[in-house]
């Protein structure tokens, strides 16, 4: 789930031949305009106009769901910037994706090592993982849920939100937004946590 999520955010700078290996096959190929399954963006062959910044994303998987060999679940998120500035994902906190995948084969691949530790680097790990996390797996939905077209984002984001940002409070859109005179809050950017580490068997 959180590779699916990861890769494809991935994808929007990079272009699906340089995202996490296996991601292409994973999710098959670009996305026609108006998927509603899958975001345009995040199949994208190659990089788009979007500019990366210093920044730290939070995510946060809520609302999972098994079925056979289907799993689903919401990955909220928001980040924080490295330098002051406009930082529209925290004007209103709403940003949830739909991420569900189907399993294809009964071979569950080769795991990763645990990241044990959030505040230091590992260094065997990557900034993408080596080997393919997604073996076996088929991503069937990457769907940025909008409320204004009647998508419902979980009460585990607004919740995980709010604790997060406990000043802010629900506008008439059921968006989280901060008080008067709210100045976004920055931070240098973070190790990764969890970090990609390979298999202790990886070939």
């Amino acid at each position: 789930m959180r590779a699916a999520y990861e890769a494809a955010d991935y994808t929007r700078f990079v272009g699906q031949a340089h995202s996490f290996p296996g991601y292409p096959a994973a999710v098959g190929g670009p996305a026609r305009q108006g998927n509603s399954d899958k975001e345009e963006f995040f199949t994208w062959l190659e990089p788009g106009e979007d500019e990366q910044i210093p920044l730290t994303n939070f995510a946060h998987i809520t609302s999972y769901e098994e079925s056979g060999p289907d799993i689903g679940a919401t990955v909220c998120s928001y980040n924080l910037h490295a330098d002051p500035g406009t930082n529209l994902s925290v004007e209103g906190l709403n940003i949830a994706f739909r991420v569900e995948l189907e399993r294809t084969a009964d071979d569950p691949g080769q795991p990763g090592l645990p990241d044990t530790d959030p505040a230091q680097q590992d260094p065997r790990a990557h900034r993408v993982p080596t080997w393919n996390v997604f073996e076996g797996w088929k991503i069937t939905k990457l769907h940025y849920l909008r409320r204004l077209n009647g998508d419902v984002i979980p009460q585990g984001c607004t919740d995980w939100w709010q604790q997060q940002f406990p000043a802010f409070a629900p506008n008439a859109s059921g968006n989280l937004v901060p008080p008067a005179g709210f100045e976004p809050p920055t931070m240098p950017v973070a190790v990764q946590y969890p970090e990609w580490i390979g298999p202790a068997n990886s070939e």
